[in-house]
């Protein structure tokens, strides 16, 4: 019996390491859709957008990168935690799913 409690606490660390994994590109996109009222050409939204990041993160298609590989980690994660049993948990874990899955497609369209 201890080892299933193990193996339950375990899931719900994953689940919540899946929903800080699917802040970042959330984060990242909720302030593209800030920035993009604040700058009248694309240039300088781009500019301001960049001033936000460290300036490894600078390059062209460096953030969104980023985003999705935090974006497939959140599904990983949330898939992989997609046995346990209580409601909340479950919920958790679907609308992680779901918002990772929309931000992946957003990022890959973006770089099409």
């Amino acid at each position: 019996m201890d080892h299933k409690l193990q193996y339950q606490r375990k899931l719900k660390i994953f689940s919540f390491l899946g929903v800080v994994c699917l802040l970042v590109p959330l984060s990242i996109f909720i302030l593209w859709i800030f920035i993009s009222d604040i700058g009248t050409t694309h240039t300088e939204r781009v500019d301001i957008f960049n001033s936000y990041f460290p300036s490894f993160l600078t390059n062209r298609w460096d953030t969104t990168i980023l985003s999705i590989l935090f974006c497939f980690l959140a599904l990983i994660l949330s898939v992989k935690s997609w046995q346990l049993k209580y409601k909340f948990w479950s919920v958790l874990n679907y609308i992680v799913l779901i918002l990772s899955s929309i931000l992946l497609f957003l990022n890959l369209f973006s770089m099409m």
